[in-house]
């Protein structure tokens, strides 16, 4: 007759089973969250027990041997009557001549896109671990990360439905519906006038978010074009939501008081993380304090690019500590050594790849401004710029997962789970390493103020 512990001594049994030790002294704990086969453990013999005839250990056991592994003196059995998975693991790793037991845990391939261009992306996205990461978390839609750049086209095929919505807005109307200080932002805002932007651009005043470079609706796909829909690529985080704010025209120029106003905007409209793929030669305290606001008060995640000169320096805003400032890894030669064009120096947090990157682009804009790919809409290109928004889409990825993270805690998960790469004569030029995706995810994190609860 089997007997059915009560709860509170199985939470005992179950603590104690977590601080038994293996033969080799490492100590282990059974994972009793992952999937796993109904009713069977494996069990770690000790070598004392290995003796035992099947009849003599499935008495001893209290279950049904049905397989067994020699070489490692593992043996499978299955749970008899009602006993549960966690009731037999807890029971049976109590036995003196058990090693150890678990459950028979469930195997799956990492899961893999169904978009046809994905094949072009394996090398860099298997770098970083991106694909076993979405078997983790592939991104939740109310995380929004801010693109500050030249705009997105916003009827892209793989952007669609991945773009932020203000529902406070009436879109096209041209009216201030939420009173926020920009008319019809239903998708974003733009903070370029014709009046600011390059004479040669022909800006007319109702572009709105309209891109007219390219560049941000790239720097958009590489975070969150969407998977699976059997087109193109997949987004590093494809079920996050992008939020729009033009910043640069459509040479790719634009002002600190209009970067300054786009973030504001981006976290006053509740953007969790902002992407800024652009630098400045000189230093603006005005940007800079825009910045510490977004990170101090809205608690935003500032992802920055470090510069595409190859110089041994951080380019502007990068080298604030508020930010977190990618360098790109990779050349044609070797995946682990600094991109040529990539700035470097102590300013520099994690790196990630930033060469041959695969990403949207307007249609317009193929082969006439950007190497497309396959005749579009998608291109392929190299920059700093496009590593540090595969980072943005790792710190959406941690929030979507565990939404309560501090930019400090998303910083300190993504640096600490890095792998660093070799320095080859450039000094630190990777900061903690190259991102990896699944380890950061993976990393135990606390949420603040309640004690003792943590999520994996």
């Amino acid at each position: 007759m089997l007997r059915v512990l009560p709860a509170a001594l199985l939470a005992i049994l179950v603590a104690i089973v977590a601080t038994r030790s293996n033969p080799g002294g490492a100590r282990l704990s059974p994972d009793m969250r992952s999937p796993a086969v109904a009713g069977e453990v494996l069990v770690l013999l000790a070598p004392h027990a290995s003796a035992l005839t099947d009849e003599m250990l499935s008495q001893r056991l209290g279950a049904d041997i049905t397989d067994h592994i020699d070489e490692i003196g593992v043996v499978r059995v299955r749970l008899r009557d009602e006993e549960t998975l966690a009731e037999g693991v807890a029971r049976m790793s109590l036995l003196p001549w058990v090693a150890f037991a678990e459950p028979n845990h469930l195997l799956r391939a990492a899961y893999v896109p169904n978009d046809p261009l994905f094949s072009g992306q394996t090398g860099y996205v298997n770098s970083i671990e991106a694909a076993s990461a979405w078997d983790v978390e592939r991104g939740q839609s109310s995380v929004a990360v801010a693109v500050l750049d030249s705009g997105i086209d916003a009827d892209h095929e793989d952007l669609a439905g991945q773009l932020w919505t203000n529902v406070l807005e009436i879109s096209g109307n041209g009216v201030d519906d939420d009173h926020n200080g920009c008319t019809d932002d239903y998708n974003g805002c733009s903070f370029v006038t014709p009046e600011e932007a390059d004479s040669s651009c022909n800006m007319q005043s109702d572009a709105g978010i309209r891109d007219d470079n390219g560049h941000g609706t790239f720097v958009a796909g590489i975070i969150a074009a969407r998977a699976d829909n059997a087109i193109g690529i997949s987004g590093i985080a494809p079920g996050v939501s992008i939020m729009t704010v033009k910043i640069l025209d459509c040479l790719g120029g634009g002002t600190a008081a209009d970067a300054a106003q786009g973030l504001l905007y981006a976290g006053r409209m509740g953007a969790r993380v902002s992407n800024l793929s652009f630098g400045a030669d000189g230093e603006s305290q005005t940007l800079a304090s825009a910045i510490r606001e977004a990170y101090n008060r809205y608690g935003m995640v500032v992802v920055t690019a470090t510069g595409n000169e190859g110089l041994s320096t951080v380019s502007f805003p990068g080298r604030l500590p508020e930010t977190i400032a990618v360098a790109s890894s990779g050349t044609p030669q070797n995946p682990n050594a600094r991109s040529p064009f990539s700035d470097w120096g102590p300013g520099v947090t994690v790196a990630a790849p930033g060469l041959n990157i695969i990403s949207t682009v307007p249609p317009n804009f193929c082969n006439v401004t950007w190497l497309c790919v396959q005749d579009g809409p998608y291109a392929l290109a190299s920059g700093t710029s496009f590593a540090a928004p595969l980072v943005s889409g790792l710190a959406a990825l941690l929030i979507s997962h565990t939404p309560y993270l501090s930019p400090e805690a998303v910083r300190a998960i993504i640096t600490t789970t890095a792998e660093p790469l070799p320095d080859e004569g450039t000094a630190n030029w990777d900061g903690a390493g190259r991102i990896r995706m699944r380890q950061a995810l993976n990393s135990p994190r606390f949420y603040l103020g309640v004690p003792g609860v943590s999520r994996q």
